[in-house]
């Protein structure tokens, strides 16, 4: 008898329930020797449950008396649900395996009450949300946050984060991948339209994954001959290799806090045969810490943050990131932007990058930071399918199939 429910119902209850993200997750829960056909069934409808939580646990719940306990068979309940209108699975098989799942996770007394909750919900061809939540697949301060920021734009952003994410890739080279088209503006920009990674291009090193949105950070950062830049919270290297791509002839340091996160960035330089200047494993709001006294002509600063442009990636922080979160990451982010700008030569410039639309992380930062370093001002910048902000700019999630992304160019006199 398959377990991929059984799996798929224990990744779940780890991410909902003891607050793990995805892929720990799944590591976590994936038994080594699982067959790869079962591993990407399990990995697209615990992401299909995921990325439609809240209206997929509206219409089971809408057909119990009380509240279910149990958080185990609420999972089934969800992921079952998942397979009707993400998988197109006939309805008996969705309830049948269910049914049989409910033995397998020792909730044998759940088998009745899994047959008429799911039998009613997979009947019901007039659901109707009963949230917002449900209706639109955000918590509820996500929302309001959304409202407030974006008041035209974020029904699309909403929408924009509840589809599949499309694949782009760096071409590194001059080879064009099959069924591929290029971004209107960025050169080594492709998008993959069948989604199929081409594998022997990425372990050649002629293609790196990286979205068309994060691929205007190495644009905009121009790095010229001779120059000494550091690229700071870099995991996991799609920035500084692509820097390097660019331009051969200047010094590059590499920063990242967490060494783990450090091998990935390792692992990337040997495959696109690159070599930095310098490798730090270091904190990026501590330099006094891994500094050694040379100022950059250029800082990237791709800062920690919500990841509210890239949910549609990483469904997982729908439901994990709470609104007091964003306290902690926007003091962290401050004193990062703080601690790389004093590293900054006099004409020097610094990129402050996030992959959010919150405008707390981004243009409220800026503003804060401006108005307390009057040595600091805004360059302009062009981004074509970008939304011009207060300060910088923000590509919107969904906009030419790109990630949401935030840029300001900061020069310092």
């Amino acid at each position: 008898m398959s377990k991929n429910r059984f799996y798929g119902c224990h990744i779940l209850y780890q991410v909902l329930i003891k607050r793990q993200h995805l892929k720990v997750a799944m590591q976590s829960v994936l038994p080594v020797s699982i067959e790869t056909q079962d591993q990407a069934w399990i990995q697209h409808m615990v992401y299909m449950s995921l990325r439609h939580y809240f209206s997929l646990t509206d219409r089971w719940q809408q057909h119990l008396h009380k509240p279910l306990k149990d958080q185990l068979v609420a999972q089934l309940l969800t992921l079952s649900l998942a397979q009707k209108f993400y998988a197109e699975v006939p309805d008996h098989a969705i309830v049948n395996e269910a049914v049989n799942c409910t033995r397998q996770l020792k909730k044998k007394w759940a088998g009745g009450l899994i047959n008429k909750v799911l039998k009613l919900a997979l009947a019901d061809t007039n659901y109707q949300p009963s949230t917002d939540q449900a209706r639109f697949e955000h918590p509820d301060w996500w929302l309001a946050t959304l409202k407030k920021d974006w008041p035209e734009h974020w029904p699309a952003i909403v929408n924009a984060n509840n589809q599949q994410p499309p694949l782009w890739l760096r071409m590194d080279s001059e080879v064009i991948p099959a069924n591929s088209q290029p971004h209107s503006t960025l050169p080594a920009a492709w998008l993959i339209t069948d989604k199929k990674l081409p594998i022997s291009l990425l372990t050649s090193g002629q293609a790196t994954v990286q979205d068309a949105a994060a691929q205007w950070a190495a644009h905009l950062l121009a790095p010229k001959d001779g120059e000494l830049i550091l690229d700071a919270c870099a995991a996991p290297g799609g920035k500084s290799t692509h820097l390097m791509t660019l331009n051969n002839n200047f010094r590059l340091h590499i920063l990242e806090q967490d060494s783990q996160r450090m091998q990935l960035i390792k692992d990337n330089l040997k495959r696109l045969q690159l070599t930095p200047d310098r490798l730090i494993v270091g904190d990026a709001s501590k330099p006094e810490t891994w500094y050694q006294n040379e100022k950059y002509d250029k800082i990237l600063v791709d800062v920690p943050c919500s990841a509210s442009g890239v949910v549609r990636r990483h469904p997982d922080i729908k439901l994990l990131r709470q609104a007091n979160d964003m306290i902690l990451l926007t003091q962290l982010q401050q004193q990062i932007l703080t601690a790389c700008a004093s590293l900054l030569k006099s004409g020097g410039r610094l990129l402050y990058a996030t992959c959010s639309v919150f405008q707390a992380e981004n243009e409220r930062q800026i503003h804060r930071f401006l108005k307390q370093h009057s040595n600091f001002s805004e360059v302009s910048l062009i981004v074509p399918d970008s939304v011009s902000c207060r300060h910088g700019l923000q590509i919107l999630p969904g906009q030419v199939q790109m990630d949401g992304f935030y840029y300001c160019l900061l020069e310092k006199q």
